[in-house]
């Protein structure tokens, strides 16, 4: 079973394995089929050399440190349960703020090889760390011998001639692609929420939809095909996002209706999971339109 360490502080004796560990390094957004080829290339490192598999990763990602409006894949707490979910012996999670200006050789003897008794260590070939994100593969090859540790550097996974990286899967949602990003996540991409009462617009034209108050910042906008988990159960749904122009909207709104279900959730945490876009959003000159519109897109929908 895997075990989770949130800290940056020394661990004592009978937190470390005297094996030593392979550590896997990045910020991990969205965790996809890249993320996937440098864990598993970590837990191959580690039972060829019987070593501990540790992931390492930050909070916040580093590009939110700089920039706290920053739209990543995943939010922290979802990127959490999925590393847990990688069968690692251990995931830490560091505060970035604590370690963004140590240098990158101090962080490496002080916090991976001390701490962890780092054997090897295992990244992305464009990641970066350290002070400046001054340290990188050059940087490795000089100080591993020093150390006394091995490094590998796992080359980018193409898909279908296409590099995955977690900048274009943010582009493409960001574009409303959602099967394109959902071939190089390897998932369908999912965001969370608790169900809040809204003002039953959709109940009144005979479409109930749940409104979901989220913390996921990329909402890509239209009208999507999707699948909401409720209490471990899916249902499908169509689901809407936008400011809804219509009745003159002033905030975002990430609503959904889901097919034969009557249900009162509130208050409830649902996931819902993007499996293509329909269309745009649309202004309508009447709420009959607009009514008209919804039939059409379950229709298409359903097919």
């Amino acid at each position: 079973m895997s075990q989770s360490i949130f800290t940056v502080q020394t661990f004592s004796v009978n937190q470390m394995d005297s094996r030593g560990s392979v550590i896997a390094i990045g910020n991990f957004d969205g965790f996809h089929l890249g993320h996937h080829q440098i864990i598993g290339t970590q837990k191959a490192i580690a039972a060829e050399k019987n070593l501990e598999s540790i992931i390492v990763t930050f909070n916040p990602a580093t590009r939110v440190y700089f920039n706290p409006d920053f739209p990543t894949i995943s939010t922290q707490e979802q990127k959490k349960r999925i590393l847990e979910s990688q069968q690692t012996d251990k995931v830490c999670i560091f505060d970035f703020d604590q370690i963004v200006n140590i240098p990158g050789e101090e962080f490496l003897s002080e916090y991976l090889i001390r701490q962890f008794n780092m054997k090897h260590i295992v990244m992305g070939e464009n990641f970066r760390f350290g002070k400046g994100r001054g340290s990188d593969i050059r940087f490795l090859s000089e100080v591993s011998q020093r150390y006394g540790f091995g490094f590998t550097v796992v080359k980018p996974v193409l898909l279908e001639g296409i590099r995955i990286s977690s900048s274009l899967i943010r582009e493409l949602l960001a574009q409303g692609k959602i099967e394109e990003s959902n071939r190089l996540l390897g998932r369908s991409y999912m965001i969370e929420g608790i169900v809040s009462e809204g003002d039953k617009l959709g109940r009144k034209m005979g479409y109930p939809t749940i409104n979901i108050q989220t913390q996921n910042k990329l909402l890509p906008e239209g009208v999507f095909k999707t699948s909401v988990s409720i209490n471990g159960e899916l249902h499908a749904a169509i689901a809407y996002i936008g400011m809804r122009p219509t009745f003159k909207g002033k905030e975002k709104k990430v609503e959904a209706h889901i097919f034969d279900f009557n249900k009162f959730i509130y208050g409830e945490n649902v996931s819902l999971f993007f499996e293509k876009k329909i269309r745009d959003e649309m202004t309508f000159d009447s709420e009959s339109s607009l009514i008209e519109q919804i039939k059409n897109d379950i229709k298409k929908l359903k097919g």
